[in-house]
């Protein structure tokens, strides 16, 4: 019995390692599977169909193996994904908060008159013309006011930067 037990051993070895390529870890299966055949020798049927029987335990143990290795995998894309997800929001949050605080200390600075128009285009979409009946400059101060602001905000921004600060204030 010992020695049709090596035999088998070894074909279950053979059988694993062609597919995970990994000795220890076939060396591991097969020790599993071995385990389970002593615990079990007295019911399994001896013959042919017990080296069928051993088999498909090594089947299925590779199969188990796979399919564990592609639910971890799914598992640590997942988490890896939301890691991403998270970081980029809280990084992103962080960034448009500090860029609205220096925006918002830079709009402090600029004359009043220019701090209107800024405010008036930006924060109410108000044209040109409806800015300057609503403050009753002509047309072309409140351009010129509206150009200013943005040329002392774009000297502090880099360009980059400059359009997406405009924008999203």
């Amino acid at each position: 019995m010992e020695h049709k037990m090596r035999v088998l051993r070894d074909r279950v070895y053979s059988f694993i390692f062609k597919f995970v390529k990994n000795p220890q870890l076939a060396d591991d299966l097969t020790q599993d599977i071995m385990l389970k055949v002593w615990r079990r020798q007295d019911q399994l049927l001896h013959g042919d169909d017990m080296n069928f029987y051993v088999l498909k335990m090594a089947k299925n143990a590779v199969f188990d193996h796979f399919k564990h290795l592609s639910r971890e995998k799914a598992y640590q894309e997942e988490v890896w994904r939301r890691m991403q997800t998270d970081s980029n929001f809280t990084e992103d949050q962080l960034f448009g908060e500090e860029m609205e605080l220096r925006l918002s200390q830079l709009l402090q600075e600029l004359p009043a008159r220019q701090q209107q128009v800024f405010q008036l285009h930006h924060d109410q979409d108000l044209s040109l013309q409806e800015i300057s009946e609503k403050l009753q400059i002509a047309p072309n101060t409140a351009k010129n006011h509206l150009f200013r602001a943005l040329k002392v905000i774009r000297t502090h921004f880099k360009p980059e930067l400059f359009s997406m600060v405009i924008c999203c204030f």
